[in-house]
């Protein structure tokens, strides 16, 4: 691995929890063997495009490190009814991603939508900071797309690793929640990881109380990374 700058920021406000701050680490990135990013995801780190993150944030702990066990993992309920009622969609697996107008109206209406709805901070992209954002790194990332018919209903990034698959990001159309076509899009994930017989899919932090990521609880069993560097069970 390649390390070109390090750089800390903040403190700044946290994006999960409203009464804290955050400090976050970063490390830009300039070659990366296979499975080295494996490695950083065991040590607490996540991969966005050029640069390797952690928070280092002072005398909070909330953000763990969260990963489930392929070889035990089973969608549930919930999970199977929403794989049921979508099985008419069409899913596409594409290494490097795309970018392209859709790709850009669906992630920047879903922005909006969550903008309006959950107060996320108003982020809208183009072209270059999509490419700069998700796709330009030191290793080729994998989309996973939606489709129903020729429209686009929703995007998965990953990073696929020698025994991993690493949710990146995810954004879908706001007019189909009804569907539960982000998790149907999440579950994709899994999938691919099963498909291609993947140990562990890893999927960013947990973060217990806070109300964008307190929802992958629902994928366990699971593991959570302490910060004194221990990964502990979650059971069913």
């Amino acid at each position: 691995m390649r390390i070109l700058q390090t750089i800390v920021n903040g403190p700044e406000p946290c994006p999960y929890l409203a009464d804290k701050s955050w400090i976050m680490k970063y490390q830009h990135i300039g070659e990366m063997a296979p499975g080295e990013y494996e490695r950083r995801l065991r040590l607490g780190w996540f991969k966005f495009g050029a640069f390797l993150q952690r928070p280092v944030c002072e005398g909070c702990n909330e953000c763990l490190s969260m990963r489930v066990p392929m070889d035990e993992w089973q969608p549930n309920r919930i999970q199977r009814r929403t794989l049921a009622k979508n099985t008419e969609l069409r899913v596409e697996v594409n290494t490097p991603p795309i970018c392209d107008p859709e790709r850009l109206l669906l992630y920047n209406r879903y922005r909006i939508a969550q903008t309006q709805e959950k107060g996320w901070t108003p982020t809208l992209m183009d072209s270059a900071s999509y490419q700069r954002e998700f796709l330009v790194g030191p290793t080729e990332m994998t989309e996973i797309s939606v489709w129903d018919g020729n429209r686009l209903k929703a995007i998965v990034l990953t990073d696929v690793e020698p025994n991993a698959v690493a949710g990146v990001t995810h954004y879908y159309d706001p007019d189909w929640r009804e569907r539960s076509i982000g998790l149907f899009a999440m579950l994709q994930t899994f999938l691919l990881a099963r498909e291609l017989g993947k140990a562990w899919v890893y999927l960013g932090y947990y973060v217990e109380n806070s109300p964008t990521m307190g929802y992958k609880l629902q994928f366990r069993p699971c593991e959570l990374r302490g910060w004194d560097g221990t990964w502990s069970r979650v059971a069913k």
